[in-house]
């Protein structure tokens, strides 16, 4: 029995040292294929980010330009409005005009 103390731990040494080995490089690339993933998820991330900045720029571009546009329709019709007031009251002025002249 007690010759084979000695020899249970030399085999424990030979087989330990490959079997660590194996495990510290599959720890290795686990950590290596983690860290590719995050790396690609960043970048994936970043993009898609961009993208919808790039979208958002473009939503709102194209709702100042309609706003612009609604304005300037807006002011358009303003200004007809105050013609056709602007008729209205010269021809109810002349119509008082004509009715104090006995017409």
């Amino acid at each position: 029995m007690e010759h084979d103390f000695p020899a249970l731990m030399a085999m424990f040494c030979v087989f330990s040292v490959p079997l660590l080995a194996i495990w510290t490089h599959h720890k290795r690339k686990v950590l290596e294929l983690q860290l590719q993933l995050r790396n690609q998820g960043d970048s994936g991330v970043r993009a898609d980010l961009e993208a919808v900045k790039q979208e958002l720029r473009a939503l709102r571009d194209t709702s100042t330009q309609y706003d612009l546009s609604f304005d300037t329709a807006l002011q358009r019709m303003e200004r007809r409005v105050e013609a056709i007031e602007r008729s209205g009251s010269s021809l109810q002025s002349d119509e008082r005009l004509h009715v104090g002249n006995g017409r």
